[in-house]
């Protein structure tokens, strides 16, 4: 480091004469004198503004110390900074960085600066890194999202007997949903829905869902009222009125009342021919004024229903929840296939809301357990609109009471308008992982969401397949390279209908 307090370079090699001064000769010694004529016009303006050019960096004298003082730190600290050259500024960019003294957790990755292990268990962070269990999973197709959800949250979480709970909405040739080989892996059964009569049925009116408020642990999911009531708004494409939601209200009770007393479950036809066709007496207690008038407001909403149990929803919620669903639930892994079910209409979505309520509730109810419960959904945007999408978000927020953590993930974060529900499943998400982005747009958005430091964007677009930025708490991204066991190799494998042959 130098120590003067200025910096300077050498001279032109062609300085000006002073004025009034004979242009000077310069001599040959060698083998005989040369004659060097003096230097020209064009020469001389070339060297003043070469003079010109400030070369040097004043700073502010430095203070007389006494070494004895200075032992004690009594000056304080310039705040002019010292030049350097680039020799020795070697040791400011080590080549490894301390690694992290973490070992407690499943193990994803490796970070790719100082050659650590990634840890990013949510049960395992939280307290000391996080305080929201969810996880987001953000990257265009075909960067190896899926084989991160597929490791990391659903076969290590099985080796500490945790229990996974698999929404699978992508197809993967005539073998149903792309879990389908974890969960012959595992040995656990596929719960698969679809339209008709021959798939699994969860009954949207199942005694499962308690209703709002019956709970008195504290933890209260979304009950049979919500839920009915997001998907009845969802089929009309518009929110109940304040008579409807009481017709609505009304019709529950009597048809749950009804069905406790024959000891079966209410189903939701039954929920439907209620609200056309009230019973005698229902209405009672809204008064005299009111009883006569209210059996006509549950017209709008019972014909809603009428239609999702003869239409969209036919064979999926309008019976009584199917045995095999129940039993499922008592395995480490629980495979819901839904990718028979079309993407069009309301089907999936309210499908996928009926299973996180009634898993939620179930959960609550034998929360004393403390299982710890992961959900994968990996076509998140499929939950997250309408009504119907904001019950599963309200689910969302009782994931440390229920012991839930649910991962989802997202493909183009630009698409999504600023005030879409699935941004808020991002934004509350307390573990991030950043893939790669194909676009600029999705990358600066990216970048601009989770306030990202400055050159971000252009280590977004340029991830390779398997590598991502992780981010968690208030913490800095972390590269992370994602690493995997031949075994998991095996079972990600989703190329099998591209390449036209069995992996």
């Amino acid at each position: 480091m130098m120590s003067s307090d200025t910096i300077t370079t050498p001279e032109s090699p062609t300085t000006p004469r002073a004025p009034g001064r004979k242009a000077a000769r310069r001599w040959w010694f060698g083998g005989g004198r040369k004659h060097i004529p003096a230097v020209t016009p064009d020469e001389v303006a070339v060297a003043q503004a070469y003079d010109e050019i400030p070369r040097t960096v004043a700073r502010r004298a430095a203070p007389t110390r006494k070494k004895w003082l200075d032992r004690w730190g009594w000056y304080e600290v310039r705040v002019e900074g010292s030049w350097t050259s680039t020799r020795q500024g070697e040791a400011l960019n080590l080549a490894t960085s301390r690694r992290s003294v973490r070992h407690e957790g499943l193990m994803t990755g490796l970070n790719k600066i100082s050659q650590s292990m990634v840890i990013t268990d949510p049960f395992a962070l939280y307290g000391s890194e996080i305080e929201n269990i969810n996880v987001a999973v953000i990257g265009d197709i075909g960067k190896a999202k899926s084989s991160l959800i597929k490791t990391a949250m659903c076969l290590r979480p099985l080796t500490l007997r945790r229990q996974v709970v698999v929404i699978d909405k992508k197809r993967q040739g005539n073998k149903g949903g792309e879990y389908s080989g974890i969960a012959q892996f595992v040995g656990a059964r596929s719960i698969r829905f679809r339209t008709g009569t021959q798939g699994m049925r969860l009954n949207l009116l199942d005694p499962a869902i308690a209703s709002g408020g019956a709970r008195v642990d504290g933890i209260d999911p979304a009950g049979q009222e919500a839920l009915v009531g997001a998907v009845t708004e969802d089929t009309m494409g518009r929110e109940l009125t304040e008579k409807e939601k009481g017709a609505v209200d009304l019709a529950l009770k009597v048809v749950g009342a009804r069905a406790r007393a024959e000891n079966r479950e209410p189903i939701l036809i039954e929920l439907s021919d209620e609200l056309l066709n009230p019973s005698p007496h229902s209405a009672d207690v809204l008064g005299p004024l009111w009883a006569d008038e209210s059996r006509r407001w549950g017209r709008d909403p019972g014909l809603a229903l009428r239609r999702l149990c003869e239409g969209d929803l036919k064979g999926l919620v309008d019976g009584a929840t199917s045995p095999e669903i129940r039993e499922a639930l008592e395995h480490p892994f629980v495979h819901f296939d839904v990718s028979a079910l079309p993407t069009k209409g309301p089907a999936l979505r309210v499908i996928m809301t009926v299973i996180n309520t009634w898993l939620a509730n179930v959960l609550a109810s034998r929360s004393a357990d403390h299982k710890q419960t992961l959900l994968l959904v990996e076509e998140g945007w499929h939950v997250a609109d309408g009504s119907t999408g904001k019950v599963f978000r309200e689910n969302m927020k009782l994931s440390r009471g229920l012991g839930l953590s649910t991962v989802s993930a997202f493909h183009h974060i630009s698409d999504l308008p600023p005030d879409s529900p699935a941004r808020a499943l991002m934004k509350e998400a307390g573990i991030v992982f950043l893939y790669g982005q194909d676009r600029l747009e999705d990358a600066e958005e990216t970048a601009r969401m989770y306030h990202l430091p400055p050159g971000s964007v252009e280590i977004i677009m340029s991830l390779d397949k398997g590598h991502c930025l992780v981010k968690y708490g208030k913490a800095d991204p972390i590269l992370m390279e994602h690493v995997r066991s031949d075994t998991e190799i095996a079972l990600t494998d989703t190329d099998e209908v591209i390449k036209g042959a069995a992996a």
